[in-house]
């Protein structure tokens, strides 16, 4: 009975070596995509702010928000994958925004990777008075996928083209060279403060949420297992429409109410497509591409229209008696939600089809 009692510890206590050796080993691999040391799972600063950062409620909201961000978050990863992207570089963006496609800082960044104007423009989003493609979830990926493909380039390492996203590219290399080197633990170096603590924070931040994602026992915990077994298959599709198209119309089409809709397209800043290209890219869900083909002629009807800018003393009733149209007509393609609130040279947009008055 003894041997047998000493048997069934020296059974468990193998069982849990074996456990933490395959943690250990994923945890490795993680750090491994991203071009890091294993021996900085055991840096005494990254475990405080992994401990800190993963506190219990702090791991539920997470584990929130990516349950959420799950209408786009196959759409990213098979994206990801095409282009030859860690997939864990999807915690970037759960950093950034908690794959909210609406999030905005202080600094004017918007969307789900979180572009200032310059940075998106410079990677062909386009931003105006009727479209910010930085809340496109397709548009706003792929060019996040350039840019950590372009910062790659430049540093060599997926670690530092994570630090370079936030701290900038010329931020990065006075450090690199102020530091001597490129390493993870030395520009992490609390006490040189090489790089800003913000972006020292950024890369903890990643790597511990990358961690949290990974862990097994931690997500059955918390009944999210079911996150591991979501492939990289996208569940949304998309199509294209022509300019001055009324979001309603395809709303119906598709079978999703205007405001269903537009949580996939949260770009369009007004209720029609805008003006001004041949073509524009609406998402949805893939299960209701069938509806969509169903009830659609594949002839979309643009809407005629005027552009008015607002003048001084200009009114919403005062714009719809100017042009014979209702008031509900111009807050409703306008995407309006205050009618008392206009700015002056605002971009209005005047349906005249007759229908429409």
């Amino acid at each position: 009975m003894k041997f047998f009692s000493l048997f069934l510890l020296f059974l468990n206590f193998s069982f849990a070596q074996f456990d933490a050796v395959v943690y250990n080993a994923k945890s490795e691999e993680i750090l491994k995509t991203f071009d890091i040391e294993p021996d900085f799972l055991n840096d005494e600063y990254f475990v405080n702010v992994k401990n800190n950062f993963l506190s219990d409620m702090r791991k539920k909201h997470l584990l929130e928000k990516f349950q959420k961000g799950y209408n786009f978050i196959p759409t990213l990863k098979e994206m990801f994958l095409k282009e030859n992207i860690p997939q864990e570089f999807l915690y970037l963006a759960m950093i950034e925004s908690e794959f909210s496609l609406s999030a905005r800082s202080k600094k004017q960044a918007v969307g789900m990777w979180q572009f200032i104007p310059s940075t998106a423009k410079s990677l062909g989003l386009e931003i105006n008075a009727q479209i910010d493609e930085r809340k496109d979830p397709i548009k706003s990926t792929q060019a996040a996928i350039t840019y950590l493909k372009a910062l790659k380039q430049s540093f060599g390492k997926w670690y530092l083209a994570a630090i370079a996203y936030n701290s900038g590219e010329g931020r990065l290399k006075r450090a690199i060279a102020a530091a001597g080197s490129d390493s993870l633990a030395i520009l992490l170096n609390p006490n040189e403060k090489y790089i800003p603590l913000e972006s020292r924070m950024y890369i903890r931040k990643i790597l511990s949420v990358s961690l949290l994602f990974h862990n097994i026992d931690t997500l059955k915990t918390n009944d999210y297992d079911y996150f591991l077994n979501r492939g990289a298959t996208s569940i949304l599709t998309s199509i294209e429409v022509p300019p001055a198209t009324p979001l309603i119309q395809i709303a119906n089409e598709v079978g999703l109410s205007l405001k269903e809709l537009k949580q996939y397209n949260p770009h369009f800043k007004k209720n029609i497509t805008p003006t001004k290209a041949r073509t524009y890219t609406i998402h949805f869900p893939y299960k209701f591409l069938a509806s969509y083909k169903e009830k659609s002629d594949g002839k979309k009807i643009s809407l005629s229209f005027l552009i008015h800018r607002v003048n001084k003393g200009d009114t919403i009733s005062s714009i719809a008696r100017h042009y014979g149209v209702s008031l509900k007509t111009i807050t409703q393609y306008n995407a309006i939600k205050n009618a008392n609130s206009l700015s002056i040279n605002q971009e209005i947009i005047i349906p005249i089809n007759k229908d429409n008055v």
